[in-house]
């Protein structure tokens, strides 16, 4: 744990240790070889005092944790930035955007913190109301922003310039609505309005650590300005990747972004499933995917037919979308379509499409 850039303190290396530890069922027998070690027992721990110098009280101990490493512990272990602080966790989003030059977000460093201050309206930070202000943003990239250096937003947006973005915020609210604590101390030193916090903004303040100007989102883009942003390879106006389907997951009446995450783990842990090479093709108006072998269309979804697209953090040569059986204002069966590469080049090119479909998708509907 003293690898970690989230913890700076013992007191949070030490609450982290004992996280992960937790999760990975580790604790008694970690406590069991301290307990062996004579020459660490004697710098550490006082005989007359300590329980892990009885022999019959530490056995006592390590029973009750054989028990404790039974229970299936949920801990998510990059949530660790306010451990120096409190046991107490808030809420931790990992959310992937689309490419984009600016996320749209006002940050101000504080206390070895980046603290959302205010929210381009018309950014893509703002779409689906994701973050919010008094959020702390604490990865970027899987790069922890805890006591980063001025500027190292602006330059990993710079490092990943055309990729998908993916980050992580630290929620200012906890699911009850009250204030996370160390967040809410933060806020006050930064003199914010407690009002705004949890909002998405009023867009008037002019601090954006560096950043360029939001870019428009697709529903406001003007016709004129489209050309920019869709992504065209060749004449036809077809972009055609060729990638192994995996399979597909039933959602029902679900279709929002956050199954895509839950789809691809249950499609990729089915062993028995059947792969297949295809080519999937990105046409002016939908989706269609092809199997390789015979040319055969074995998928075919308008834009207007797909609710959202995306990939995990944690599996990213895996990737989905989500589509129900018309327009998804109206459908009632909605599937995830899990699709997998090794190819580092194409998953680059085939991520951008992913982002402009998901665009797409949201402009149509909205027309």
């Amino acid at each position: 744990m003293s690898s970690s850039k989230k913890t700076s303190s013992e007191q949070g290396r030490g609450r982290l240790f004992l996280r992960a530890c937790l999760v990975k069922k580790d604790l008694a027998s970690i406590i069991r070889k301290l307990r062996d070690d004579e020459a660490f027992l004697e710098v550490w721990y006082d005989p007359r005092t300590s329980i892990i110098h009885n022999d019959i009280l530490s056995e006592i101990f390590l029973s009750l944790l054989a028990e404790v490493q039974k229970i299936p512990f949920s801990l998510y272990l990059k949530n660790a930035s306010f451990l120096d602080d409190t046991w107490e966790m808030a809420e931790y989003r990992d959310y992937e955007f689309v490419p984009c030059e600016v996320l749209g977000v006002h940050l101000r460093y504080i206390n070895t913190h980046l603290v959302v201050t205010d929210i381009d309206p018309e950014s893509v930070a703002a779409e689906d109301g994701k973050v919010h202000i008094g959020d702390v943003m604490d990865e970027l990239y899987t790069e922890s922003l805890r006591g980063a250096k001025r500027g190292r937003v602006r330059d990993l947006f710079q490092l990943y310039k055309g990729m998908p973005v993916y980050v992580s915020f630290i929620k200012a609210r906890l699911p009850d609505g009250q204030i996370y604590r160390p967040i809410s101390r933060l806020l006050r030193q930064l003199d914010m309005d407690m009002n705004l916090i949890g909002s998405q903004g009023t867009g008037i303040e002019d601090s954006r650590d560096g950043q360029m100007p939001a870019r428009k989102p697709a529903h406001a883009l003007l016709q004129d300005e489209e050309q920019d942003e869709i992504p065209v390879h060749g004449p036809d106006a077809k972009a055609v990747f060729t990638v192994v389907y995996s399979g597909a997951y039933p959602l029902g009446e679900d279709g929002r972004v956050d199954r895509i995450h839950d789809s691809i783990e249950s499609v990729t842990s089915d062993r028995g499933r059947r792969k297949e090479v295809v080519k999937i093709e990105m046409t002016e108006t939908g989706v269609e995917v092809r199997r390789c072998s015979d040319s055969e269309l074995i998928l075919n979804h308008s834009y207007t037919e797909v609710s959202a697209c995306g990939r995990r953090t944690d599996m990213l040569l895996f990737f989905g979308y989500i589509a129900g059986e018309t327009t998804c204002n109206m459908a009632k069966d909605f599937k995830c379509y899990v699709f997998e590469t090794d190819d580092q080049a194409e998953l680059k090119d085939l991520n951008e499409h992913t982002g402009f479909c998901e665009r797409t998708a949201l402009t149509l509907r909205m027309i």
